[in-house]
């Protein structure tokens, strides 16, 4: 059975695959798997060199949702995700990654919030992540914008940013397409940081919906996309560069917030830095900010381990304020809170 012209299509997922043939089935199979499927799932290959072709072509024929673009050239995820992005017809899109995994109650969870909230640019949800490099589990976004669920205006939305950041994982948010395409859809210019900064726009444009509750893990790895560019100093303070120009040069966003999101950004690669082994003297040094800044994070560097860990997070910490404490707490207490009422139903 196959999806007929006339068929009203919804919701379209838009992945973009580079030899990840040996975890692409997983994705495709979860996306397939929600309690409220996509009409199509649109995987862009990018001139893979593995086997991922074959993989995909075997499942297209095994699922009639899945609908494969094979690009001639490889022309990078951002580029991949554009291309796919212009091919969707679903009236809503969820932007994919071929190594992370959807829980079955994310696109019901967040096509509702959109129904129910039709100003909303999109709607997103926490993730589990998963560092695949050390096992640590954790959770995004770090501060929870409403412990419950929330349309946030435009206004609404500078109001959050004002105290927290990181707000949307872009694999948790279905977003409308029109929204999307009309902000000019994702800038290769800004690498891994494409998504984040077309979100937090969206938000400042429209408004968003949040809904606490996991919809995804997200497997994160030195070697993956986000990390590795992060991990590198040169290209990561290029990237903050080419972002707060777009911010200046953007209305939606307000005047104060390019600079409050520099040392969000600077904290972010430091704390990559610290979490090294050994510790990234280095990139610490080079993100410093003044001479008690810089001899505090070179002692830190010297002791090294979780001493040396804890002395650098906690200086960055007060350098460049990240985030909200209390938000912080607050956030832990309801998951904590959570954790054991889903126990003690169990």
């Amino acid at each position: 059975m196959t999806l007929s012209a006339s068929a009203p299509i919804r919701l379209s997922v838009v992945v973009p695959n580079y030899n990840h043939g040996a975890l692409i089935g997983n994705a495709i199979r979860a996306f397939a798997s929600q309690n409220r499927p996509p009409d199509e799932i649109v995987i862009v290959d990018d001139a893979s060199t593995d086997d991922s072709r074959d993989r995909l072509q075997r499942l297209s024929r095994e699922l009639p949702s899945l609908r494969v673009i094979f690009l001639p050239e490889n022309q990078g995820a951002i580029a991949a995700l554009n291309h796919g992005l212009r091919s969707a017809r679903g009236h809503y899109v969820n932007f994919g990654a071929a190594d992370d995994v959807t829980h079955p109650g994310l696109f019901e969870a967040m096509l509702g919030a959109l129904e129910r909230h039709p100003a909303a640019a999109f709607a997103c949800c926490e993730a589990m992540t998963l560092d695949l490099n050390t096992g640590e589990t954790g959770y995004r976004p770090p501060v929870l914008p409403s412990f419950e669920e929330a349309y946030f205006s435009p206004y609404g939305a500078a109001g959050l940013l004002r105290r927290i950041d990181n707000l949307v994982l872009s694999g948790t948010a279905v977003a409308r397409r029109d929204a999307v395409l009309a902000a000019g859809g994702l800038d290769p210019a800004l690498r891994a940081f494409a998504d984040g900064f077309l979100f937090r726009q969206l938000a400042l444009q429209h408004g968003f919906c949040f809904a606490p509750g996991v919809g995804l893990t997200w497997r994160v790895s030195a070697s993956g996309l986000s990390r590795s560019q992060a991990a590198d100093l040169a290209g990561s303070l290029e990237t903050l560069q080419v972002a707060a120009d777009r911010m200046h040069a953007d209305p939606s966003f307000p005047r104060w917030y390019p600079e409050l999101f520099e040392r969000r950004w600077r904290f972010a690669v430091a704390r990559l830095a610290a979490k090294e082994t050994p510790m990234n003297g280095a990139t610490l040094d080079r993100l410093a900010r003044g001479p008690i800044g810089r001899t505090i994070l070179k002692l830190a560097t010297r002791v090294g381990g979780a001493a040396g860990r804890f002395s650098a997070m906690a200086w960055l910490t007060l350098q460049e304020q990240p985030t909200s404490l209390t938000g912080l707490v607050q956030t832990r207490h309801f998951r904590h809170n959570r954790i054991n009422l889903a126990r003690s139903k169990g």
